[in-house]
């Protein structure tokens, strides 16, 4: 049997993550050939199929979410080892896309603060508590709803969301929005989302009113590319809008739900520099400059 090699697993994990090959690509900034044909070296040397690729999507077959559990264990461990050998400790942190650059600098801070301990930040593009679980992260950076299960969470702020409005939208016109404004927009969704992250990202938390969810997307710039092209709207929070967004505009609105930004480590194996991390993250003031 041919050897398994770290980087299919970490591809794996991508394509799992994001939903799509095409997506996985551009997260791990590979072409999409490449990126298929090293998914089909994995699927050689495990013997059995790990994808269904779809014309829209690619999921899991069931020995591919099998493999999937001990990827991220598999993982974490050849990154800890690593650690161990260069004789540095390793805070494995995943962090939405939104927040890396934050949680990036929170880390800095804290490697200057703690010598022989290192930050490894791993961008996230939609929520995900699983490495959490599965042991490959050691702290994760949350945002609103996600199932708690097994871990152990502490807020850091809450931070008003506003709306994303293509160029042309005729809601532009106006200066302040409320959620019945919005109330028949299409807005876009996530392949995996709960009932309560669809209430919360349409605003339907707010009424009770289900919205149309007619855009699929599977990272931030399938966000953004929905807004410019006029297809959907997006509510945001602040942090992730930059001061300039060519062809989208962005207004306040008043009764929407805020975005609460939370800190998690698994209740039962959160290790002390995990702790350390999050103690530090809860100080670290730089979240609300």
């Amino acid at each position: 049997m041919a050897d398994l090699e770290l980087r299919h697993l970490e591809y794996l994990v991508a394509v799992a993550e994001t939903g799509s090959i095409t997506r996985a690509a551009r997260r791990l900034m590979l072409t999409q050939p490449a990126l298929s044909r090293a998914l089909r070296a994995l699927e050689r040397t495990v013997g059995v199929p790990l994808l269904v690729r779809g014309s829209r999507a690619t999921e899991l077959t069931p020995a591919g979410s099998e493999l999937l559990k001990d990827a991220y264990d598999l993982l974490d461990r050849s990154r800890v080892a690593l650690a161990r050998a260069r004789g540095t400790e390793t805070v494995t942190v995943t962090a939405p896309a939104c927040d890396v650059v934050a949680v990036a600098a929170a880390g800095r801070d804290f490697e200057a603060r703690h010598p022989g301990v290192a930050v490894n930040v791993v961008p996230r593009d939609w929520l995900s508590t699983e490495a959490l679980r599965a042991g490959a992260a050691d702290v994760a950076i949350l945002r609103d709803s996600f199932d708690r299960r097994g871990l152990a969470v502490e807020p850091i702020m809450d931070e008003p969301r506003m709306v994303l409005l293509g160029a042309g939208h005729p809601l532009g016109a106006r200066e302040r929005l409320t959620v019945a404004d919005l109330r028949d927009e299409t807005f876009t969704y996530w392949s995996g989302m709960s009932g309560a992250e669809a209430a919360h990202w349409t605003g339907s938390d707010v009424d009770g009113r289900p919205r149309r969810q007619s855009v699929r997307i599977g990272s931030v710039t399938d966000v953004l590319a929905a807004v410019a092209l006029g297809r959907a709207v997006v509510y945001a929070h602040g942090s992730t809008l930059p001061e300039l967004l060519p062809g989208m505009q962005v207004r306040p609105v008043e009764d929407l739900s805020a975005s609460r930004l939370e800190v998690g480590t698994s209740a039962r194996d959160a290790g002390p520099a995990a702790r350390r991390f999050v103690e530090h993250i809860l100080r670290w003031t730089a979240w609300r400059a």
